[in-house]
Parts: structure tokens; sequence; C-alpha cells
């Protein structure tokens, strides 16, 4: 692979095609915000307007500003989408919204904490950008609000024995991403606090020694639950994980958090690749059994794009040459299934086999944050393997591109969860070995 090229194409394709496709086509010029959905050729299928996804369209243009920018009209978009956000997405007690009509009326009250996190990452990501430190100061309160919430509701699931409740790994793992973006704006004494108990709870309880698994859903108390929802793995969510902790692991010198990081990467790559069609799964089931989400081995971009900034981070902090590999394989796949060389933009979801599932370009669901952090992160990665990192080019109209192992401790256990409907049977755990302790609950 000539890395160079593949760094100007990853670059290129940010910047000439997923943005401005989003930009031209979603941007409610006459109220302001983004649209939630937008079909194959972009047309706006839905006027409503989730509140994580109008954050993550602050966050991405601030973002797009700030690497590979400076573009002044990002920004501005960026601006205007996050006034529409403070003044219409929260209540006077600064409670957020779930969704949110044309106009910016309340549809329903936030059920969970997405919204916030969002919020709270877009907000830093436009402090960075603009350099007002009023959008830190609300982006450090509403963090600051969560993690206390948070606390408070894990503490009374503890207390109710009643039920099944979990911790979810997705939500954890965008409180990861708002701490690291707090490093910018929050008292040093205070982040360095919150990060290090972010990281014990990440090692101690989603994350298994014994196994190398990090799970999707755990109980409140950090244990394993043996049903469909604690037995769930999203490779995806493995890879995005595994990259940030990386980055805490090599900036405080944790040569033990790394390996263990490299080790769960390499065994992902593993398990989750789809041997018959290529491609990563999106969801597994650590003991093999049959996944009750019917979309389980599709494909969906923003799996893949974690994927190629984790496995290049991989590489560039490890000499197993696994990554690089992986990462080739994977780059393929990504740039044959998921541009729309027709009608620009990118599909977000593929059918096992290769074909768009659901070919609309935008939707409630969609993963902006994880695209474009992991298209830009790609370019950069490639930029600093080739000696390049530091140039930037500007905002451009649409048009996409004409397209050794060193570490402490043995090697990941061989764990292959198989797609029941094509290969044979392969490795399973005990139940006592899919988490810390046997299920304490039902």
């Amino acid at each position: 692979m000539e890395l160079q090229k593949l760094a100007e194409s990853y670059r290129h394709e940010l910047t000439h095609n997923l943005l401005p496709f989003w930009e031209q086509y979603a941007w409610d010029a006459q109220y302001g915000g983004f649209f939630e959905a937008l079909d194959e050729k972009g047309e706006c299928i839905s006027t409503d307007k989730p509140v994580a996804l109008q954050a993550q369209a602050v966050w991405a243009f601030a973002f797009a500003h700030n690497r590979p920018g400076p573009n002044p009209d990002l920004l501005l978009k960026a601006q205007q989408t996050a006034n529409f956000l403070l003044k219409k997405g929260q209540d006077t007690k600064g409670n957020w919204h779930q969704t949110l009509d044309r106009r910016g009326v309340p549809l329903e009250t936030a059920a969970d904490h997405f919204p916030a996190l969002y919020a709270t990452l877009a907000l830093g990501q436009l402090a960075r950008a603009t350099g007002d430190d009023s959008y830190a100061d609300t982006a450090h309160k509403t963090l600051a609000k969560l993690l206390r919430k948070r606390e408070s509701f894990l503490k009374k699931q503890k207390e109710n024995l009643s039920g099944r409740a979990f911790k979810n790994l997705e939500e954890f793992t965008l409180i990861g991403h708002a701490l690291l973006e707090a490093e910018n704006y929050a008292d040093k004494k205070w982040h360095k606090k919150a990060l290090d108990a972010y990281v014990e709870e990440m090692t101690s309880d989603f994350y298994d020694k014994r196994t190398n698994i990090l799970l999707e859903n755990i109980t409140p108390e950090g244990h394993f639950w043996d049903c469909p929802e604690g037995r769930m793995l999203v490779p995806g969510r493995v890879f995005e994980v595994a990259s940030f902790m990386m980055d805490i692991a090599d900036r405080t010198r944790n040569r033990k958090l790394l390996n263990q990081m490299l080790d769960l990467t390499e065994l992902t790559i593993r398990a989750a690749w789809d041997e018959a069609h290529s491609g990563f799964y999106y969801q597994m089931d650590i003991k093999s059994q049959p996944p009750l989400e019917p979309r389980w081995c599709h494909k969906l971009a923003w799996v893949h794009l974690e994927a190629l900034q984790c496995l290049l981070k991989a590489h560039l902090l490890s000499a197993r040459p696994v990554f690089l590999e992986a990462f080739e394989k994977t780059h393929e796949y990504v740039w044959a299934h998921f541009p729309d060389k027709i009608n620009d933009g990118w599909f977000q979801e593929l059918t096992r086999e290769g074909e768009p599932f659901v070919r609309h370009k935008l939707t409630p669901e969609t993963k902006i944050h994880s695209m474009v952090r992991g298209m830009a992160e790609t370019t950069w990665l490639l930029e600093i393997i080739c000696g390049t990192v530091g140039e930037t080019v500007a905002f451009q109209p649409r048009g996409g591109p004409s397209v050794s192992s060193q570490t402490t401790g043995g090697p990941p256990r061989d764990w292959k969860p198989v797609p029941h409907s094509t290969q044979s049977a392969a490795p399973e755990y005990p139940p006592s070995s899919a988490g810390k302790s046997t299920p304490i609950r039902g």
C-alpha cells in the first residue's frame, strides 16, 4: 500500500464528500439545525431533529474546522447549530430533550444520557474552535452534572434487588470521549480524579482480564449476567474503546494497560471478521449462541471506521504485523462497499453479503461522531506513519476521490464465536469465564 496516497484519499473523502453531503442536504437554512433523515439522493424524508444528532453535527463541523481546517463556513454552521441546540434542546432546568420538531418544539424528554453526552462533546470541540469560554463552561457543567446523576442512578440500581438492570458500554464509551475532551477546559485536579476513576471502572468492570472480552452490558455491580443482553459483544465498540484506552495508556506510560488493549484488539480481529463475506460483524454472542438481533451479521460503516483508526494506532504502538495486515483488508472492504459512487455520501448499513440494507444517507441512528472521527484519525495516523503530519487542506465542494510481537504476557485466548448459519462449532467459554463472577441476579 502507498500510505501517503491512502492518507490523501481519506482526507479527500472527509472534506469533499462526507461532510459536504450532510451540509448541503441536511442543514435547515430556515430554522437552523440538521434534519434527521436523508434518502439515497439526499432528499429530506423527515424534518424532526434529534438532540443527539444536532450535537454530533456541531462536533463534526467544529472538529473539521480544527482539523483538517481551518474553514470559517464550517465553523459558522457549527455555531449556528450550537445556538439552536442550546436554545431549543434543553428546558429551563438544563435537562436535555430527546427530539425536537423542525422549529425546535420538544417532542419528547431524553430517557438516557446520550443527548447530554453528545452536547458535552460538541460544546467542548466548539470551545477549542472559537476560544469562547462560555461553551467550555457549559460543557464542564453538563459533564459534571451527568456524572453525578449517573452515580446516583447506579447507586439506586444496586439497592434494588428486583428486576434486571445493566450498565451499558456505549454510554460509558461516550463518557470516556467527553473526559478526554474535557482535558482542554476542566480543572486539572478534577479531571485527573475523574479519568482515573473511569479507567478503573473500564478495566475492572467492563473488561474481563481472564478472557480478554469487553462486554457491552454488565450489572450495576460490574458482573456478567448470562442472558442475551449480557452475552452481547459489539466489535465496533471494542475497537472504539481500545483506541482511546491506548491513548490513555500511551500518555500515562501504562504498559500493562497498553498490552491489554493490544491483546483485546488482536482478539477482536480474529473473532469478528466474517471469513465468508469479509467485513466485521455488527454484534456477536460470546457463547456463540444465535444473537436475538436479526441484523447481527450486518456490516455498519461506523464499525469499520472505528476499526481502521484502531488498527493503525495498534500498529504504531506495537510491532505486531497482524494490525497492518488487518488494516489493509479492512480498508479494501470499506472502499469497495460503503461510498456511494453514483449519488455521493456513504451507505450506513450493508447486509452480510455487502449489499446496502438501508439506502438512506442519514438517519437518527447515524453515528456522525464515530464516522468523522474515524476517518479523520485514520488520515492523521497515516500521515504520522508517512512523516507528513501537520499539513492541512481547505474544505472543498463535493466530489469523491478516484479511487512482531513485542508485548508482555502471553497471547490472547483463541476465542472465535461462530456465525451459526455457515460455520462449524468453535470453542466456547464456560459460564463462569465470561465475566468476573457468575450472575448475581436472576
